[in-house]
């Protein structure tokens, strides 16, 4: 019998001469290879109608069937076309799994609280609320906390300066350097921890500093260091603006050990220094107090207005840092803002660096000119310039144009009964209608009750 099968030739079809646009008529139930089956669900593929799955962890792990080259991605897009309603749900859906953490620094909001108020209260969680002038019940973060190591509260310090004061001049960076070392010695002596009144009182009664083996006078020093003591009198006196945020220890109580962490930031202006400077603190305050070297445990940061981020050089210094090493870290960073547009990226080749390092970006749908310049940016194919300037049909609210990696694809994000509500971020705009029912439990994620 194998003699007999041996001389049969293999079946062979005529080719067929076609164009890319009959082809998909012709071959309707042809479409790409999906990605890797394991992650979290998001929607469904518009053009193949395959649900679609995402995780950047997973996509990073060398057994993937296309591997990322690292887990970090943005997200664009205007007001109201589903920014926020994607990454609750992503949230929502991720925190189911064991190894999940995620840190949120939320700032928008409405009634006085931030938009992710809603499904921390669900889930448990007390938002950490960063209050401008110290006043009510928020919380203090600490640069000095003894958590950071010591040449990493160096650089919060610098960059903190350079906010208030501008460019640093290396006189300048000598005498905060003095400065904050004499801080650390006295705390010490004390048994206490540093905070920024001892980097106060450094700088305007310092005493003679020795730069190698030459003596620098009190009065040189004074002088030196005049552009950081009055950036650090912006920061430690009460009766400035910027009082009640990093002059003090850290607020005992924040749990730092929640699978959900939310960093309410909307009592802060959206102007001035207050938040570039929170922006240099918590970066590297999480880096050392959240992040648990030698652990298992993938941490996602998600981090809302981001544009403080990109259009500070200080700030994106500390972060791009930050993010080069999230591998190591298992580290997931997201980046939330409406458009590049108006970022000066040019200016700033830290935040050019940080953007370079994602290797997801979801676009929402934006205006021509805006979507122009994004997919010029991340040389997005004609067709995915097109869907994303499409708010009434491609880009309709929902829906996205996701870049993971190579492929590029339109994705509509679908939500559950239970998500609806707690991601509804247009309550203020729209009609009251009546509230559907829970079809699922939520897990409480307070790092008090066990986890599964």
């Amino acid at each position: 019998m194998l003699e007999l099968l041996r001389p049969q030739s293999q079946t062979r079809r005529r080719p067929l001469r076609t164009s890319t646009s009959q082809a998909c008529g012709l071959y309707p139930a042809v479409g790409s290879p999906s990605w890797d089956p394991r992650g979290v669900i998001i929607g469904r593929e518009i053009y193949s109608g395959k649900a679609f799955i995402y995780d950047p962890f997973v996509l990073y792990n060398p057994d993937s069937r296309e591997r990322l080259p690292s887990g970090h991605g943005m997200i664009l897009g205007k007001s109201g076309s589903g920014k926020s309603s994607l990454w609750k749900c992503y949230v929502l859906r991720q925190l189911r799994f064991r190894e999940r953490t995620f840190a949120v620094l939320d700032a928008q909001g409405e009634d006085g609280v931030g938009e992710w108020d809603a499904i921390a209260r669900a889930l448990g969680v007390r938002p950490i609320r960063l209050v401008y002038g110290g006043d009510g019940d928020g919380v203090r973060l600490n640069p000095m906390d003894a958590r950071i190591p010591g040449k990493h509260q160096f650089a919060i310090l610098c960059s903190m300066v350079e906010i208030i004061s501008g460019a640093l001049t290396s006189e300048t960076r000598f005498v905060l350097s003095v400065a904050h070392r004499t801080a650390l010695e006295r705390a010490a002596g004390e048994g206490r921890v540093a905070v920024l009144s001892d980097i106060h009182d450094a700088l305007t009664r310092p005493g003679p500093g020795m730069l190698g083996k030459r003596e620098v006078s009190e009065e040189q020093m004074v002088a030196w260091g005049q552009s950081a003591s009055l950036a650090m009198d912006q920061l430690c006196s009460d009766d400035r603006d910027l009082a009640g945020l990093f002059d003090g220890p850290t607020t005992e109580g924040i749990d730092l050990d929640a699978k959900l962490i939310v960093f309410d930031l909307t009592a802060l202006p959206r102007e001035g220094h207050a938040m570039p400077l929170l922006m240099s603190v918590i970066g590297p305050w999480l880096r050392w107090g959240w992040i648990r070297p030698g652990d298992s445990v993938k941490r996602t940061l998600i981090v809302e207005e981001a544009w403080h981020i990109l259009t500070h050089r200080p700030v994106a210094r500390l972060f791009e840092e930050f993010i080069r090493y999230g591998r190591r870290l298992g580290l997931s960073f997201w980046a939330i803002l409406h458009h590049l547009a108006d970022l000066r990226i040019a200016e700033a080749p830290e935040a050019e660096a940080i953007l370079k390092l994602t290797a997801t970006r979801v676009i929402y749908h934006m205006d021509r000119h805006e979507a122009d310049i994004t997919a010029a940016y991340l040389q997005l194919p004609s067709w995915a310039r097109d869907a994303i300037t499409d708010g009434a049909s491609s880009c309709a609210p929902g829906r996205a144009v996701w870049q993971v990696g190579q492929r590029v694809q339109l994705v509509e994000h679908i939500r559950s009964r239970t998500e609806i509500p707690l991601t509804n971020t247009n309550a203020k705009m729209t009609e009251k209608v009546r509230a559907l029912p829970v079809s699922a439990p939520l897990i409480p994620m307070s790092s008090r009750v066990s986890q599964r």
